[in-house]
């Protein structure tokens, strides 16, 4: 696991908005999710708000943009799950 140091350098570098204010779990999240989208090759991916980027990774890895429009959708393998459905 990273530490809170690494996290923010790489949050730096991907050109995280408001990094600095987030908790250790919430940047290491995003960080993963601007790393995704990064390798995907979503496009402004640094200017997106938090839930369309997460829609547009799904998009891109070609599964269903549905994040947080669906209540209990049921698909629990789904890598944003948690996020998606608050648990």
């Amino acid at each position: 696991m990273p530490t809170v140091k690494e996290l923010k350098e790489t949050a730096r570098k991907l050109k995280i908005p408001r990094y600095s204010k987030l908790a250790k779990a919430d940047l290491s999240r995003v960080v993963q999710l601007y790393e995704c989208a990064r390798k995907l090759k979503v496009n402004n991916y640094a200017k997106l708000p938090e839930d369309e980027l997460i829609r547009a990774v799904q998009l891109a890895e070609g599964n269903q943009p549905c994040y947080q429009q669906i209540a209990d959708c049921g698909q629990d393998d789904c890598a944003w799950i948690a996020p998606c459905q608050g648990r």
